[in-house]
């Protein structure tokens, strides 16, 4: 009986329950979770910094990609002109010779005449190189719940290369609810377009299309827009339309001016105007082109003033080429919600008012309404500096920024005169 007992106890660990090691103990599997949850760990960690420099990489990197594009000036090719010109020097008069007295007159031929539309039309065909043709689509429903897509043409101008795109000007009414922008450019490859910025008072927005989506060889066929001036032109001006005046794009037209120096009022300050000889279509959309190929306007549809109802009306190219640039460098446009008429010395003086802008109107929900300026102030100081008429005050907001704050300094009419009213302005983009 001992010995069996003592049998049993030098055998006793064969009877011992031999468990399995867990999984989460293994070592193999520990260095695995843990290089996972570091991977993860670094993960996160790079994510959140990638987030916070994007920012601060795009404004540094991209800057330095895209250039800014500036638009030359009136004065700018005036000063050129003079320093190309050599100095003239005076020579000793001549003598008189003999005047020559035409007895006969000569008729043109069609041959003369054939010319003649043969000039004016290689000048058409040389600014077609900077014109495009912008289509618009939108997808929508009709009563049955089917869906449809509409197209919608336009003309467009390029206007600017800024190492990333190409900068398109176009009508923003014309485009403003597209679904998808597609450019047509003078070799007929069509690329597709993205809206990158606008302006809602001059009805003008600017589109971009990449570079690298250019099918090869077609920066050799285009050509950016020869900007030129319009303050010089007169009535009686030969000009040619170029674009969509017709309404169909291509169509060239030729014309007149029949009137130039002409402004209309927009909000915070006003355009120039050239009127034309040439009809109007209800889709009529492109440029005013001078004898030298020069772009002196660009086609408008809102002026509605006497005698431009059914003729070609277009603003001057020099008034509107800040807000070009603006729209090109993505830089936004401020306004103040005002519309106004000039109050000069003499005015001043017949009516008893102060030298400023006197206010004709307000817009509802403006930045000028949330401030207290009211129809009938005539604001005199802008930031501390004195204002004299409309256009100083749209000169100044291109300066300003969204969101900027600027002093405004109004007089306004009460029992005892006009008094000084300082008002804060909150500066928007329309």
């Amino acid at each position: 009986m001992a010995e069996e007992k003592r049998q049993e106890e030098e055998f006793s660990f064969v009877k011992e329950k031999i468990k399995r090691q867990r999984f989460y103990q293994n070592k193999t599997f520990r260095r695995v979770i843990f290089q996972l949850a570091l991977a993860v760990v670094c993960g996160v960690v790079a994510c959140l910094a990638f987030v916070v420099s994007r920012p601060w990489m795009e404004e540094r990197f991209q800057k330095d990609e895209r250039q800014e594009i500036s638009l030359p000036r009136e004065e700018e090719k005036e000063e050129e002109k003079e320093e190309e010109e050599p100095a003239v020097v005076p020579e000793e008069p001549e003598p008189p010779k003999e005047q020559i007295v035409i007895t006969e007159s000569v008729e043109l031929e069609l041959e003369d005449y054939r010319k003649l539309y043969g000039k004016l039309k290689g000048v058409a065909e040389e600014c077609a190189k900077s014109l495009v043709t912008v289509t618009a689509a939108s997808n929508d429903t009709d009563w049955f719940n089917e869906t449809y897509e509409s197209r919608e043409q336009t003309s467009g101008l390029l206007v600017g290369n800024n190492g990333v795109e190409l900068l398109i000007l176009t009508v923003y009414s014309r485009v403003q609810s597209a679904d998808q922008l597609q450019v047509t450019l003078v070799n007929h490859s069509s690329v597709d377009a993205v809206l990158k910025n606008y302006d809602t008072v001059t009805d003008l927005a600017i589109l971009s299309v990449n570079l690298a989506d250019l099918p090869e060889g077609t920066m050799d066929q285009i050509q950016m827009a020869n900007l030129g001036g319009s303050r010089n032109m007169r009535a009686g001006d030969l000009v040619i339309a170029a674009g969509s005046p017709a309404g169909v794009a291509g169509s060239v037209l030729y014309g007149n001016l029949v009137a130039s120096g002409h402004t209309v009022s927009v909000i915070d300050g006003e355009y120039e105007l050239l009127l034309t000889d040439m009809p109007k279509a209800s889709e009529s959309s492109g440029v005013l082109v001078n004898l030298e190929g020069e772009i002196v306007g660009l086609l408008e549809q809102g002026y509605q003033g006497a005698g431009s109802r059914d003729t070609l009306t277009a603003y001057g190219i020099s008034g509107v080429k800040d807000v070009i640039e603006h729209l090109s460098n993505s830089q936004d446009l401020v306004y103040i919600g005002i519309t106004g008429a000039d109050v000069t010395q003499e005015r001043a003086e017949a009516q008893s008012l102060p030298v400023g802008v006197y206010i004709t109107g307000v817009e509802m929900n403006s930045p000028a309404m949330d401030a207290g300026i009211q129809q009938g102030d005539v604001i005199v100081e802008i930031s501390g500096q004195a204002i004299t008429s409309i256009s100083e005050i749209q000169k100044m907001l291109l300066k300003f920024s969204r969101e900027q704050v600027i002093q405004v300094l109004v007089m306004r009419l009460g029992k005892e005169g006009y008094k000084e009213i300082p008002c804060s302005v909150t500066l928007d983009r329309l």
